[in-house]
């Protein structure tokens, strides 16, 4: 779940874009994982779905390295847009001592900013992936 301000607008990387609608300090918690609003689904029940429901899901869901689950947001955090090189929130649940999925902003993010991260960071099928997109 989202816990910074934040607006959907047209993105400069890709489609639309989640855009800080607040200053946010370097080390703010951007998103944590709250099971009221981030749905959990195990892979095997999304190759039993209708190939529309898995689109959604592979789209916008992210395949946690730690759990091994979809992790489909429910907020506007599904928009978060990928960058290898200018990311502004990192990963942290490694450092985070539990099972919860946390990322913080790496540096200050001025309001009006995209809010980007590295996929490979915490989704499996992305760090791995050769996908070209995942190279900028």
């Amino acid at each position: 779940m989202l816990t910074v301000k934040t607006k959907l607008k047209e993105s400069g990387v890709e489609g639309m874009g989640l855009f800080a609608d607040e200053d946010i300090s370097k080390g703010t918690v951007t998103w944590r994982f709250d099971k009221d609003i981030d749905i959990v689904f195990d892979p095997e029940d999304v190759e039993k779905m209708p190939k529309e429901k898995q689109n959604l899901i592979k789209k916008y869901a992210f395949l946690s390295i730690y759990s091994g689950k979809y992790i489909y947001s429910i907020d506007d955090s599904r928009f978060i847009n990928h960058s290898a090189k200018n990311f502004n929130v990192i990963n942290r649940t490694k450092e985070m001592k539990g099972d919860e999925l946390i990322e913080v902003a790496s540096r200050d993010i001025k309001k009006g900013e995209e809010i980007l991260v590295n996929y490979r960071d915490f989704d499996a099928h992305d760090k791995t992936s050769n996908e070209e997109y995942l190279n900028n």
